[in-house]
């Protein structure tokens, strides 16, 4: 039987990423860094995450394209949305009978980072900082960092 291995480098990952820590929803934050940031974030598609019980969770991706710098702006929580509820599951013990809400992290190794905002473009890390001076000048985000993609196990989670 011939084994197959997924070719991946690292030269596919050509990115920033920024971790934001908030407890509002993700379209206040959405909100939020449009109006800091002067962008016009959208929401462009539902990212799926399968997990190995053959489950799929979906992240919201928000997504703008700055011509004039020639930056891309992506905006996903670290959160999925709720799954729909499975109604044929067999249910037993405390929970039987209810319909329970589920949802897993993008990158399970940043528990209290709620968002992210990823940039891809040219000259990146020098827009990296002004972006991030930027938002934290926002009182309702509590935390804004620079993420190092590298040290990130499930980095592979966030090409899309």
């Amino acid at each position: 039987m011939a084994k197959h291995v997924l070719n991946s480098s690292d030269d596919d990952i050509d990115f920033v990423l920024i971790g934001i820590s908030c407890l509002d929803d993700q379209y206040s934050v959405a909100a939020l860094i449009n109006d800091s940031l002067k962008l016009k974030l959208f929401l462009s598609d539902y990212i799926p995450f399968h997990l190995k019980e053959g489950r799929i969770f979906k992240f919201s991706l928000y997504r703008f394209l700055d011509e004039e710098l020639g930056l891309e702006y992506f905006f996903i929580p670290n959160t999925s949305n709720f799954e729909q509820p499975q109604t044929n599951a067999a249910k037993s013990g405390l929970f039987a009978g209810l319909d329970v809400d589920e949802s897993v992290r993008l990158i399970k190794e940043l528990p209290k980072t709620d968002y992210f905002l990823l940039l891809k473009g040219e000259d990146l890390h020098n827009y990296q900082f002004k972006i991030m001076e930027k938002l934290k000048q926002s009182p309702d985000l509590m935390n804004v960092q620079a993420i190092d993609i590298e040290d990130l196990p499930s980095r592979r989670n966030l090409i899309f």
